[in-house]
């Protein structure tokens, strides 16, 4: 980007040129600075500006950026709404394996309860096996993360090779999804009469 003044006149023989300079000396925006919090100042600048009839609407320079980065911003809203459904698929992929494993189990569950297991050991049983799956995805995930932080980061503004905050967000994330999926089936496994379990064996 550059500056000239608004009188400077150049002519070139290429019409091309030309032309490019002629449409260089209309004025397509203009920015106003204005310090501070003026009263009024927008009606002011549209009653002075409406003399000129060129005009065709005034917004604030911050409106003006996010106008610039509209399509950014959608593709982002995109990847956010895309990771949420990604993160609600998993939860639900654990939550139908660990659920048809209870209900696999359940004579175990009841001889374990008939031999003095309480409902906590139980419980901690079933969220410990639940867990172990989402440990080895963290630890293929992790790796697989990092590595295509440094591949974008060439590519994309802004964008650092590894971040150890939003990598602790997701893996907090992703815990909570667990804990939400295979709290259900721990809290059912928990509840099995022993003897009604025993009896279906």
């Amino acid at each position: 980007m550059y500056f000239v003044p608004q009188a400077q006149t150049a002519t070139f023989d290429d019409p091309d040129l030309e032309s490019r300079e002629v449409w260089s000396h209309y004025l397509y925006n203009i920015v106003i600075w204005a310090p501070g919090n003026w009263p009024n100042f927008e009606s002011e600048v549209t009653r002075e500006l409406a003399h000129f009839d060129l005009v065709y609407s005034i917004l604030p320079y911050s409106e003006v950026v996010r106008a610039n980065f509209a399509q950014q911003s959608m593709i982002a809203s995109l990847t956010w709404i895309f990771g949420a459904v990604g993160l609600l698929l998993a939860a639900v992929g654990l939550y139908g394996p660990t659920a048809y494993g209870v209900e696999q189990r359940t004579g175990e569950i009841g001889v374990r309860m008939a031999l003095g297991a309480n409902r906590g050991s139980v419980v901690l049983l079933v969220l410990r096996e639940s867990f172990a799956e989402v440990g080895l995805g963290l630890a293929l995930g992790i790796p697989a993360a990092i590595g295509t932080g440094y591949a974008l980061a060439g590519t994309l503004f802004g964008v650092k090779p590894w971040d150890p905050l939003m990598l602790a967000v997701a893996v907090l994330l992703l815990a909570l999804a667990a804990l939400t999926a295979a709290a259900i089936p721990a809290w059912n496994a928990s509840h099995v009469d022993p003897v009604r379990a025993l009896r279906a064996e």
